[in-house]
Protein backbone atom coordinates (compact mmCIF):
# COMPACT_ATOMS: atom_id res chain seq x y z
CA UNK A 1 0.00 0.00 0.00
CA UNK A 2 1.47 3.53 -1.11
CA UNK A 3 2.16 6.00 1.92
CA UNK A 4 -0.16 8.95 0.75
CA UNK A 5 2.22 11.05 2.95
CA UNK A 6 5.65 10.08 1.19
CA UNK A 7 7.98 11.90 -1.30
CA UNK A 8 6.74 13.01 -5.02
CA UNK A 9 8.85 11.96 -7.48
CA UNK A 10 9.85 14.00 -10.62
CA UNK A 11 10.69 12.45 -13.76
CA UNK A 12 12.26 15.20 -16.04
CA UNK A 13 15.05 15.02 -18.69
CA UNK A 14 18.45 16.41 -17.16
CA UNK A 15 18.70 18.94 -19.84
CA UNK A 16 15.58 20.61 -18.28
CA UNK A 17 17.20 20.84 -14.46
CA UNK A 18 16.32 24.92 -14.25
CA UNK A 19 12.48 23.81 -14.85
CA UNK A 20 13.10 20.78 -12.52
CA UNK A 21 14.67 23.80 -9.90
CA UNK A 22 11.60 25.85 -10.05
CA UNK A 23 9.31 22.81 -9.86
CA UNK A 24 10.80 21.68 -6.36
CA UNK A 25 10.68 24.60 -5.49
CA UNK A 26 7.29 25.25 -5.62
CA UNK A 27 6.18 21.75 -4.33
CA UNK A 28 8.44 22.84 -1.22
CA UNK A 29 6.69 26.21 -0.81
CA UNK A 30 3.45 23.93 -1.05
CA UNK A 31 4.52 21.37 1.65
CA UNK A 32 5.26 18.91 -0.86
CA UNK A 33 8.30 16.58 -0.14
CA UNK A 34 9.90 15.51 -3.10
CA UNK A 35 12.38 13.19 -4.12
CA UNK A 36 14.95 14.27 -7.04
CA UNK A 37 17.93 12.47 -8.90
CA UNK A 38 20.71 15.21 -8.39
CA UNK A 39 20.30 15.95 -4.69
CA UNK A 40 19.12 12.66 -3.69
CA UNK A 41 20.74 9.72 -5.53
CA UNK A 42 23.32 7.74 -3.38
CA UNK A 43 26.31 6.42 -4.66
CA UNK A 44 24.35 3.17 -5.96
CA UNK A 45 24.03 2.80 -9.87
CA UNK A 46 21.58 5.21 -11.11
CA UNK A 47 19.00 2.31 -12.84
CA UNK A 48 19.65 0.14 -9.56
CA UNK A 49 18.68 2.92 -7.32
CA UNK A 50 15.89 4.41 -9.57
CA UNK A 51 14.27 1.50 -9.40
CA UNK A 52 14.21 1.08 -5.44
CA UNK A 53 13.12 4.52 -4.98
CA UNK A 54 10.59 4.41 -7.42
CA UNK A 55 9.18 0.75 -6.12
CA UNK A 56 9.43 2.27 -2.36
CA UNK A 57 6.24 2.54 -0.76
CA UNK A 58 6.90 5.85 0.83
CA UNK A 59 6.98 7.18 -3.11
CA UNK A 60 3.10 8.12 -2.73
CA UNK A 61 3.51 9.99 -6.38
CA UNK A 62 5.31 11.23 -9.58
CA UNK A 63 5.11 14.16 -11.47
CA UNK A 64 5.62 12.86 -15.31
CA UNK A 65 7.59 16.10 -17.11
CA UNK A 66 6.92 15.22 -20.84
CA UNK A 67 9.18 17.82 -22.73
CA UNK A 68 10.05 16.74 -26.61
CA UNK A 69 13.91 15.68 -25.63
CA UNK A 70 12.45 13.05 -23.44
CA UNK A 71 12.65 11.26 -26.72
CA UNK A 72 16.29 10.76 -26.33
CA UNK A 73 16.29 9.99 -22.45
CA UNK A 74 16.77 5.61 -21.97
CA UNK A 75 16.51 6.58 -18.39
CA UNK A 76 12.76 7.92 -18.12
CA UNK A 77 11.73 5.69 -21.22
CA UNK A 78 13.40 2.63 -20.44
CA UNK A 79 13.45 2.91 -16.41
CA UNK A 80 11.34 5.35 -14.98
CA UNK A 81 8.21 5.84 -17.01
CA UNK A 82 7.37 2.04 -17.15
CA UNK A 83 7.43 1.59 -13.28
CA UNK A 84 5.59 4.73 -12.73
CA UNK A 85 3.00 3.38 -15.16
CA UNK A 86 3.05 0.17 -12.67
CA UNK A 87 2.59 1.24 -9.59
CA UNK A 88 -0.27 4.31 -10.95
CA UNK A 89 -1.67 0.96 -12.61
CA UNK A 90 -1.76 -1.01 -8.80
CA UNK A 91 -4.26 1.55 -7.79
CA UNK A 92 -3.02 1.51 -4.49
CA UNK A 93 -2.94 5.29 -3.46
CA UNK A 94 -0.19 5.96 -5.43
CA UNK A 95 -1.11 9.04 -8.22
CA UNK A 96 0.42 9.85 -11.18
CA UNK A 97 0.33 13.86 -12.77
CA UNK A 98 1.26 14.30 -16.46
CA UNK A 99 2.15 17.33 -17.85
CA UNK A 100 3.09 18.14 -21.30
CA UNK A 101 5.68 20.67 -21.26
CA UNK A 102 8.04 22.00 -23.89
CA UNK A 103 5.36 22.73 -26.48
CA UNK A 104 4.26 18.92 -26.65
CA UNK A 105 0.72 18.06 -26.90
CA UNK A 106 -1.03 15.12 -26.55
CA UNK A 107 0.21 13.20 -29.28
CA UNK A 108 3.14 14.09 -29.06
CA UNK A 109 3.53 13.56 -25.09
CA UNK A 110 2.18 10.32 -25.70
CA UNK A 111 5.33 9.55 -28.60
CA UNK A 112 7.62 10.71 -26.48
CA UNK A 113 7.39 8.18 -23.97
CA UNK A 114 6.89 4.94 -26.63
CA UNK A 115 3.05 5.44 -26.41
CA UNK A 116 3.49 3.84 -22.82
CA UNK A 117 1.11 6.45 -21.76
CA UNK A 118 -1.47 6.54 -24.42
CA UNK A 119 -3.04 9.49 -26.21
CA UNK A 120 -6.53 8.61 -25.15
CA UNK A 121 -5.63 8.21 -21.73
CA UNK A 122 -3.62 12.14 -21.78
CA UNK A 123 -7.00 13.34 -23.32
CA UNK A 124 -9.17 11.90 -20.38
CA UNK A 125 -7.43 13.41 -17.79
CA UNK A 126 -7.56 16.78 -19.36
CA UNK A 127 -4.42 17.84 -18.12
CA UNK A 128 -3.72 21.56 -18.21
CA UNK A 129 -0.79 22.19 -20.32
CA UNK A 130 1.91 24.41 -19.32
CA UNK A 131 2.95 26.93 -22.26
CA UNK A 132 5.88 28.59 -21.44
CA UNK A 133 9.11 26.75 -22.93
CA UNK A 134 10.94 26.96 -20.56
CA UNK A 135 8.03 27.48 -17.82
CA UNK A 136 8.18 30.21 -15.82
CA UNK A 137 7.90 30.51 -11.52
CA UNK A 138 3.72 31.57 -12.02
CA UNK A 139 3.54 28.01 -14.35
CA UNK A 140 5.49 26.42 -11.90
CA UNK A 141 3.57 27.08 -8.97
CA UNK A 142 0.11 26.29 -11.10
CA UNK A 143 1.94 22.51 -10.84
CA UNK A 144 2.80 22.77 -7.41
CA UNK A 145 -1.17 23.15 -7.32
CA UNK A 146 -2.41 20.52 -9.25
CA UNK A 147 -0.26 18.14 -7.32
CA UNK A 148 -1.60 19.81 -3.92
CA UNK A 149 -5.21 18.72 -4.37
CA UNK A 150 -4.32 15.24 -5.65
CA UNK A 151 -2.10 14.47 -2.56
CA UNK A 152 -4.88 16.16 -0.20
CA UNK A 153 -7.42 14.22 -1.71
CA UNK A 154 -5.03 10.52 -1.71
CA UNK A 155 -4.16 11.49 2.27
CA UNK A 156 -8.10 11.72 3.03
CA UNK A 157 -8.79 8.25 1.92
CA UNK A 158 -6.09 6.27 3.79
CA UNK A 159 -6.89 9.03 7.16
CA UNK A 160 -8.90 7.96 9.82
CA UNK A 161 -11.85 10.31 10.42
CA UNK A 162 -11.00 11.33 13.46
CA UNK A 163 -7.75 11.76 13.23
CA UNK A 164 -5.69 15.44 12.66
CA UNK A 165 -4.22 16.31 9.40
CA UNK A 166 -0.58 17.19 10.26
CA UNK A 167 1.70 19.79 8.78
CA UNK A 168 5.47 20.78 9.77
CA UNK A 169 6.75 24.36 8.62
CA UNK A 170 10.58 24.90 8.09
CA UNK A 171 12.48 28.39 7.65
CA UNK A 172 15.79 27.11 8.88
CA UNK A 173 17.37 23.51 8.79
CA UNK A 174 15.74 21.66 5.42
CA UNK A 175 13.52 18.81 6.96
CA UNK A 176 13.72 14.94 6.32
CA UNK A 177 10.49 13.85 5.08
CA UNK A 178 8.31 11.77 7.58
CA UNK A 179 5.55 8.99 7.51
CA UNK A 180 2.46 10.71 8.45
CA UNK A 181 2.94 14.41 8.04
CA UNK A 182 0.61 15.43 4.93
CA UNK A 183 2.36 18.85 4.30
CA UNK A 184 5.93 19.67 5.03
CA UNK A 185 6.53 23.41 4.39
CA UNK A 186 10.44 23.20 3.86
CA UNK A 187 11.24 27.17 3.22
CA UNK A 188 15.34 26.44 4.18
CA UNK A 189 16.05 27.47 0.88
CA UNK A 190 14.45 30.54 0.49
CA UNK A 191 16.42 31.74 3.75
CA UNK A 192 19.75 32.95 4.43
CA UNK A 193 20.35 32.85 7.90
CA UNK A 194 17.30 34.06 9.73
CA UNK A 195 16.35 36.38 6.88
CA UNK A 196 14.18 35.28 4.11
CA UNK A 197 15.70 36.42 0.62
CA UNK A 198 14.43 39.80 -0.74
CA UNK A 199 11.15 39.43 -2.66
CA UNK A 200 10.21 35.85 -0.92
CA UNK A 201 7.64 36.72 1.26
CA UNK A 202 5.43 38.56 -1.17
CA UNK A 203 6.42 36.50 -3.93
CA UNK A 204 6.38 32.81 -2.75
CA UNK A 205 5.57 32.36 0.76
CA UNK A 206 2.50 34.02 1.43
CA UNK A 207 1.24 33.26 -1.98
CA UNK A 208 1.88 29.32 -1.02
CA UNK A 209 0.13 29.74 2.21
CA UNK A 210 -2.73 30.76 0.56
CA UNK A 211 -2.76 27.96 -1.59
CA UNK A 212 -2.29 25.46 1.41
CA UNK A 213 -4.72 26.98 3.34
CA UNK A 214 -7.62 26.85 0.46
CA UNK A 215 -7.04 23.54 -0.45
CA UNK A 216 -7.37 22.36 3.18
CA UNK A 217 -10.65 24.32 3.80
CA UNK A 218 -12.16 21.95 0.99
CA UNK A 219 -11.77 19.27 3.29
CA UNK A 220 -14.43 20.55 5.76
CA UNK A 221 -14.52 22.33 9.40
CA UNK A 222 -14.48 18.77 11.23
CA UNK A 223 -11.08 17.60 10.01
CA UNK A 224 -8.21 19.21 12.33
CA UNK A 225 -4.75 20.33 11.61
CA UNK A 226 -1.86 20.19 13.90
CA UNK A 227 1.15 21.83 12.94
CA UNK A 228 4.77 21.69 14.60
CA UNK A 229 8.19 23.12 13.34
CA UNK A 230 11.24 24.90 13.84
CA UNK A 231 9.82 27.78 11.77
CA UNK A 232 10.35 31.65 12.45
CA UNK A 233 7.91 33.82 14.32
CA UNK A 234 6.79 35.91 11.51
CA UNK A 235 6.15 32.08 9.52
CA UNK A 236 4.35 31.03 12.53
CA UNK A 237 1.97 34.59 12.35
CA UNK A 238 1.94 34.31 8.61
CA UNK A 239 0.68 30.87 9.04
CA UNK A 240 -2.18 31.93 11.56
CA UNK A 241 -3.41 35.07 9.07
CA UNK A 242 -3.72 32.06 6.64
CA UNK A 243 -5.77 30.29 8.95
CA UNK A 244 -7.69 33.18 10.66
CA UNK A 245 -10.37 31.92 13.35
CA UNK A 246 -13.31 33.23 11.07
CA UNK A 247 -12.54 30.47 8.74
CA UNK A 248 -13.75 28.23 11.28
CA UNK A 249 -10.69 25.55 10.56
CA UNK A 250 -9.67 23.38 13.64
CA UNK A 251 -6.02 24.32 13.84
CA UNK A 252 -3.32 23.80 16.89
CA UNK A 253 -0.33 24.33 16.87
CA UNK A 254 1.88 21.26 18.95
CA UNK A 255 4.14 23.34 21.22
CA UNK A 256 7.12 21.83 22.82
CA UNK A 257 8.86 23.28 25.73
CA UNK A 258 11.72 21.78 27.43
CA UNK A 259 10.68 19.41 30.58
CA UNK A 260 6.47 18.85 29.61
CA UNK A 261 5.01 17.19 27.35
CA UNK A 262 4.14 18.75 24.31
CA UNK A 263 0.57 20.71 24.11
CA UNK A 264 -1.58 21.72 21.42
CA UNK A 265 -2.26 25.21 21.26
CA UNK A 266 -5.82 26.58 20.03
CA UNK A 267 -8.33 28.95 19.84
CA UNK A 268 -10.85 26.23 20.73
CA UNK A 269 -9.23 26.57 24.44
CA UNK A 270 -11.28 28.75 26.90
CA UNK A 271 -8.45 31.95 27.96
CA UNK A 272 -7.85 31.41 31.55
CA UNK A 273 -5.63 34.21 33.38
CA UNK A 274 -1.98 34.90 32.44
CA UNK A 275 -1.33 37.85 34.52
CA UNK A 276 -0.12 39.73 31.07
CA UNK A 277 -1.26 42.94 30.82
CA UNK A 278 -1.45 45.66 27.63
CA UNK A 279 -0.16 48.67 28.16
CA UNK A 280 -0.59 51.66 25.49
CA UNK A 281 1.89 55.01 25.39
CA UNK A 282 0.94 57.61 22.89
CA UNK A 283 4.16 58.72 20.56
CA UNK A 284 4.12 60.92 17.54
CA UNK A 285 0.51 62.50 17.13
CA UNK A 286 0.76 63.15 13.15
CA UNK A 287 1.85 59.35 12.86
CA UNK A 288 -0.11 56.46 11.52
CA UNK A 289 1.40 53.51 12.13
CA UNK A 290 1.15 51.71 15.76
CA UNK A 291 3.80 48.99 16.67
CA UNK A 292 3.03 46.28 19.18
CA UNK A 293 5.96 44.55 21.58
CA UNK A 294 4.97 41.34 22.51
CA UNK A 295 7.44 40.44 25.33
CA UNK A 296 7.19 36.73 26.87
CA UNK A 297 10.03 34.94 26.09
CA UNK A 298 12.00 38.21 26.35
CA UNK A 299 11.40 41.95 26.70
CA UNK A 300 11.75 43.40 22.52
CA UNK A 301 12.45 46.90 23.65
CA UNK A 302 16.25 47.01 24.02
CA UNK A 303 16.94 45.28 20.27
CA UNK A 304 13.66 47.37 19.16
CA UNK A 305 15.24 50.50 20.67
CA UNK A 306 18.74 49.50 18.75
CA UNK A 307 16.88 48.52 15.35
CA UNK A 308 18.28 51.77 12.67
CA UNK A 309 15.74 54.32 12.62
CA UNK A 310 15.61 54.53 8.79
CA UNK A 311 14.29 50.73 9.16
CA UNK A 312 10.96 52.21 11.38
CA UNK A 313 8.55 54.64 10.39
CA UNK A 314 7.45 57.13 13.27
CA UNK A 315 4.34 55.68 15.39
CA UNK A 316 0.85 57.07 17.00
CA UNK A 317 1.13 54.68 19.96
CA UNK A 318 3.47 52.00 21.23
CA UNK A 319 1.23 49.24 22.45
CA UNK A 320 3.20 46.72 25.24
CA UNK A 321 2.05 43.14 26.40
CA UNK A 322 3.93 41.47 28.99
CA UNK A 323 3.53 40.26 32.57
CA UNK A 324 3.08 42.09 35.22
CA UNK A 325 5.36 41.07 37.41
CA UNK A 326 7.94 39.05 35.41
CA UNK A 327 10.32 39.70 32.61
CA UNK A 328 10.07 36.48 31.22
CA UNK A 329 6.93 34.79 31.45
CA UNK A 330 6.86 30.89 30.59
CA UNK A 331 3.29 30.13 28.99
CA UNK A 332 1.93 26.47 30.96
CA UNK A 333 -0.76 25.84 29.11
CA UNK A 334 -3.12 26.05 26.41
CA UNK A 335 -5.43 28.08 28.12
CA UNK A 336 -2.78 30.62 29.16
CA UNK A 337 -1.97 31.01 25.55
CA UNK A 338 -5.24 31.76 24.11
CA UNK A 339 -5.60 34.43 26.89
CA UNK A 340 -2.11 36.00 25.97
CA UNK A 341 -3.09 35.96 22.32
CA UNK A 342 -6.85 37.25 23.30
CA UNK A 343 -4.78 40.05 25.53
CA UNK A 344 -3.02 41.09 22.39
CA UNK A 345 -5.43 41.64 20.20
CA UNK A 346 -8.04 43.35 22.90
CA UNK A 347 -5.30 45.93 23.53
CA UNK A 348 -4.29 46.71 19.61
CA UNK A 349 -8.14 47.31 19.61
CA UNK A 350 -7.74 49.51 22.18
CA UNK A 351 -4.88 51.56 20.87
CA UNK A 352 -6.99 51.93 17.38
CA UNK A 353 -9.72 53.20 19.14
CA UNK A 354 -8.09 55.43 21.38
CA UNK A 355 -5.58 56.79 19.00
CA UNK A 356 -7.37 55.96 15.60
CA UNK A 357 -4.20 54.63 13.87
CA UNK A 358 -4.99 54.40 10.18
CA UNK A 359 -1.77 53.26 9.29
CA UNK A 360 0.22 49.14 9.38
CA UNK A 361 0.15 47.70 12.48
CA UNK A 362 4.04 46.62 13.15
CA UNK A 363 4.64 43.48 15.26
CA UNK A 364 7.33 42.90 17.50
CA UNK A 365 7.56 39.58 19.43
CA UNK A 366 9.41 37.74 21.36
CA UNK A 367 7.08 34.28 21.85
CA UNK A 368 6.52 30.88 21.13
CA UNK A 369 5.98 29.69 18.13
CA UNK A 370 2.38 28.47 19.57
CA UNK A 371 1.21 31.51 20.45
CA UNK A 372 2.82 33.61 17.22
CA UNK A 373 -0.11 31.41 15.06
CA UNK A 374 -2.58 32.20 17.47
CA UNK A 375 -1.86 36.23 17.40
CA UNK A 376 -2.24 35.46 13.41
CA UNK A 377 -5.54 34.21 13.72
CA UNK A 378 -6.78 37.01 15.55
CA UNK A 379 -5.40 39.86 13.47
CA UNK A 380 -8.84 40.29 11.09
CA UNK A 381 -9.78 43.85 10.38
CA UNK A 382 -6.62 45.35 11.48
CA UNK A 383 -5.21 46.17 7.95
CA UNK A 384 -1.85 45.54 6.71
CA UNK A 385 0.05 44.44 9.25
CA UNK A 386 4.44 43.87 9.27
CA UNK A 387 6.48 41.40 11.06
CA UNK A 388 9.59 41.80 11.91
CA UNK A 389 12.54 38.97 12.14
CA UNK A 390 15.03 39.26 15.40
CA UNK A 391 18.82 38.80 14.08
CA UNK A 392 21.60 38.81 16.68
CA UNK A 393 23.82 41.46 16.13
CA UNK A 394 25.31 41.29 19.64
CA UNK A 395 23.66 40.43 22.67
CA UNK A 396 20.59 42.12 22.36
CA UNK A 397 20.28 42.40 18.38
CA UNK A 398 17.87 44.23 15.95
CA UNK A 399 14.95 43.56 14.16
CA UNK A 400 14.45 43.77 10.46
CA UNK A 401 11.32 43.89 8.38
CA UNK A 402 10.07 40.34 7.22
CA UNK A 403 6.63 39.41 6.32
CA UNK A 404 3.81 42.08 5.42
CA UNK A 405 0.49 40.56 6.39
CA UNK A 406 -3.31 41.54 4.80
CA UNK A 407 -5.19 39.72 7.34
CA UNK A 408 -8.39 41.89 5.92
CA UNK A 409 -7.74 40.29 2.29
Amino acid sequence: MTDATGNTFLSYRRSRADEADLLIAAQHDHGIPTWQDRKDLSESPTGDELRKVLEDSFTSSALLWITPDVQTSDVMRKIEVPIIIKRYRKQDGFFLMPVCAGGTDYKQAAACVDQQLSVENLQKWNLPKVSGNPISESEAVSVAQWILRRRIEAIEKQLDPDSALRISLHTRIRPESQSGTALILDWSDRFDGREARPGTWGGNLLPALRNVSSALQKMGESRGIIVSGPASIPAATALGVAFLAQKRQKIAWNQFTPGRPPQFWTLEEPREHSGCVGRINEQDISANDLAVFVSIAENVGPAFAQTPQSVLPKFRAIVHVAHSSRSRFDIESPAIASDVALTVVETIRKARDDFRPLGVVHLFMAVPLGLAMLIGQLLNTFGPVQTYEHVPTDAVGIYKPAALLHPSI
